[in-house]
């Protein structure tokens, strides 16, 4: 078992008046110092999601923020969470990867995605149609340019075109840096174990049925293909001296967010969650990381034992907040008190989902 961290890009309420510039400039570096003090803290990766398009939104590409980590940390894996394919062109993702793997020295692993968001196909005046195919011909040809090893190619098909293509330079690690597939549906999460090393599950509730039919499907798409399945699961949470004082420092937070994407119809096949009325701190306690030391490692370790959970992913703040001093603070204690006892606990992961200078 492996904790990492994410760091949110968004930052003060939906659809909020556009930031000024001395708010953009303060909260992008108070992001990256995110960052750099989870990897003190002792977390085992950063990971960054991709958005566009909206006044809460501060770093848009995560490759932007994924560059500058790879030059200020030096030890944590790091990489997209998720990145939406459907939005690039597949050869400047592949140029930018290995750049980033280059700064790192190898510690980069992407995140793939077909996306969700309508708004963000319109930022950038792409096709909503057929965006399945796009995202399977995006991936095949980075993996294809990635593969290349100095040897020029030509692609063409419905949806990308490359004429005497060459990726130069190469990425760090080889063959490659690791794939991780984002998908929440039945399908996108079998084809995970296609063409990815790792599936990853969101923040949002579980159903035990549901996950077991779902984590079941991949494990077994995977091992078809000659994997080996590898699991990472989202969570939000907080760390306090008791879960009330968690709930009152958190909840709020938590519960505007989750209440926002049941507004989406995100949450609408969970029964205990279908509308924004039925979520509370207290209604979602065990879908979240929150309480004492002693119960965030108690539910990390139950996900890991019990639903077969390889790595996870922890948020402690959201659009909303809490604040990034707060955040700094619960950074360390998290790190100190959750993050670090279990690392020492669990053996470190070899597995191709995680970059070979990562595996402690």
């Amino acid at each position: 078992m492996r904790i990492g961290y994410l760091i949110d890009t968004n930052k003060g309420n939906y659809d909020q008046p556009l930031p000024g510039r001395e708010d953009v400039a303060a909260t992008l570096d108070a992001m990256i110092e995110e960052g750099i003090l989870a990897e003190r803290a002792g977390f085992h990766s950063l990971q960054v999601p991709d958005r566009h398009g909206r006044t809460e939104s501060y770093f848009g590409s995560p490759l932007n923020l994924l560059t500058i980590l790879a030059r200020e940390t030096q030890r944590v894996a790091i990489g997209a969470y998720c990145l939406v394919n459907t939005l690039y062109n597949p050869m400047h993702l592949a140029e930018q990867c290995a750049i980033i793997d280059n700064l790192s020295r190898g510690r980069l692993y992407m995140t793939w995605g077909r996306g969700y968001h309508a708004g963000y196909w319109g930022q950038f005046g792409i096709p909503q149609q057929r965006q399945l195919g796009r995202f399977r011909d995006n991936v095949r040809v980075i993996e294809k340019a990635l593969l290349a090893k100095g040897e020029r190619f030509d692609w063409d098909s419905d949806f990308y075109q490359v004429r005497n293509g060459l990726l130069s330079p190469d990425c760090y690690q080889q063959p490659r840096f690791p794939f991780w597939g984002g998908g929440q549906l039945p399908q996108a999460i079998e084809r995970c174990g296609e063409y990815a090393e790792a599936w990853t599950c969101d923040q949002f509730p579980i159903l035990p049925a549901v996950w077991e039919q779902q984590a079941g499907a991949y494990r077994a798409a995977a091992r078809a293909h000659g994997k080996r399945p590898f699991v990472v699961l989202m969570r939000d949470g907080w760390v306090a001296d008791s879960f009330e004082q968690a709930a009152a420092q958190f909840g709020t937070h938590y519960v505007a967010e989750m209440r926002f994407y049941c507004e989406q119809g995100i949450l609408a096949h969970h029964p205990q969650f279908d509308t924004p009325d039925k979520i509370t701190a207290e209604s979602a306690r065990e879908h979240i990381v929150i309480g004492t030391p002693a119960q965030c490692r108690e539910r990390l370790e139950w996900y890991h034992e019990v639903l077969g959970v390889d790595y996870f992913t922890f948020r402690p703040r959201m659009v909303t907040g809490p604040s990034f001093e707060a955040t700094r603070d619960q950074i360390l204690r998290f790190g100190e008190e959750v993050v670090q006892p279990l690392h020492r606990k669990y053996p470190p992961i070899d597995h191709p989902a995680i970059p070979q200078a990562c595996r402690w």
